[in-house]
């Protein structure tokens, strides 16, 4: 059995290493059957007009045509940076639906061009678990910035873990680890309740990255 973060063992050994960029996710309930995990609406819209834009500028490039002011000389190395831009952020997203129903989940689990599509009953998922963890990428003059991530463990760490939700804060002098972490704690406990699986909160210490970069 996965032994979950703990004041006394913060780290936590079963992470698993993501390569690209950490997509935004956010839940949100769809007609009171699925609770769908998948990036905001903006995220997809910017990803997909930048493969549309990109294409067409290297169109635009290969048949001669300038776009406002750019040349074509421009426009065929400028259109696929920002087709590839687009690509990128698409291939570095993870979603995943969870049917309230049928008591199942789909998730399009990994990176780059490996995603594979991972399909299992819920109650394959061990527990919602908030995290906090020091932000060292961001340092600040009034203190030091702490990251929430609300985060879905699989039983016996059979999946990859799933960041479900993220949010910042700066604590003040004095002030707890948890200081900004309501919001996502009352997420995570409705998400939980949805999933019928545990909540655990563990905001009030310091952990370490649920998933950590290459």
């Amino acid at each position: 059995m996965y032994e979950r973060p703990t004041p006394e063992r913060p780290q936590i050994t079963s992470s698993r290493s993501k390569g690209g960029l950490e997509t935004p996710l956010s839940g949100r309930l769809w007609r009171e059957t699925r609770l769908i995990f998948a990036p905001p609406l903006w995220y997809d819209i910017l990803t997909y007009a930048c493969l549309a834009v990109g294409a067409f500028m290297f169109l635009c490039a290969i048949i001669g045509l300038p776009i406002l002011l750019f040349p074509p000389e421009i426009l065929i190395w400028f259109g696929p940076l920002v087709f590839f831009a687009g690509l990128w952020g698409q291939l570095s997203s993870e979603r995943m639906t969870c049917d309230l129903k049928a008591r199942t989940y789909a998730r399009r689990e990994g990176q780059g061009l490996f995603k594979r599509i991972v399909r299992g009953p819920l109650t394959d998922l061990d527990a919602v678990v908030l995290l906090a963890e020091r932000d060292y990428m961001a340092p600040t003059l009034i203190g030091q910035r702490i990251v929430y991530r609300i985060v879905i463990y699989w039983k016996n760490g059979k999946e990859p873990l799933l960041i479900i939700g993220t949010d910042y804060a700066i604590p003040g002098p004095g002030q707890p680890v948890n200081i900004g972490a309501g919001k996502l704690a009352h997420n995570g406990a409705q998400f939980a309740r949805f999933l019928n699986i545990p909540f655990y909160d563990n905001s009030y210490f310091l952990s370490g990255e649920p998933l950590k970069p290459f």
